[in-house]
């Protein structure tokens, strides 16, 4: 895939370098992929899964094409990241999940790349289930998901020691505006 552009914003396949260069530092980054990147991202829960996501890309090297940094094309600066777990070439479903830096939130950007990333999706054969969870308390990212067309799942609803997660599914028969 590499890339995909909305009229504010690009999404780039996170490769194995870029991944190698986040952990190393955000300079790291900025050297290798030649965007600028906020000091704020990536942020501290996106950084622990990192290794993991590492090592599943060096395993998998194509597993990149689910997961894209978030890059605002008037900064030319990665402002946040979206994607998708799991491996839907196995299992036809995704899991998707997306962060953008408080200084640029409340802006629509994530609406803006969560759109165009399921217009992408929906046209990927192996992709046959679409769903992303929250915590019932992230109110803008439950509005993020509503505006996007997915579906409350009150019947999957899970109890953890942060709270009550609750899941939301993309109607796959949906078109996308």
């Amino acid at each position: 895939m590499g890339k995909l552009e909305t009229k504010r914003l690009l999404l780039l396949e996170y490769n194995l370098e870029w991944i190698q260069a986040t952990i190393a530092g955000v300079d790291e980054l900025e050297r290798v992929s030649g965007y600028e990147v906020s000091r704020d991202w990536p942020g501290i829960d996106f950084f622990f899964y990192l290794p993991y996501v590492l090592e599943n890309v060096k395993k998998e090297p194509e597993m990149t094409k689910w997961t894209h940094l978030i890059v605002l094309k008037e900064e030319n600066k990665v402002i946040g990241e979206i994607g998708g777990q799991g491996k839907p070439e196995e299992t036809g479903e995704i899991e998707l999940g997306y962060s953008i830096v408080p200084g640029y939130q409340n802006q629509g950007y994530v609406s803006e790349a969560l759109m165009e990333l399921l217009a992408w999706l929906q046209v990927q054969p192996e992709i046959k289930r679409i769903f992303a969870r929250s915590f019932e308390t992230n109110t803008h990212s439950i509005q993020v998901l509503k505006k996007a067309g997915f579906v409350y799942q009150p019947d999957q609803d899970k109890v953890e020691s942060r709270g009550r997660i609750v899941l939301w599914e993309y109607p796959m028969n949906q078109g996308v505006s």
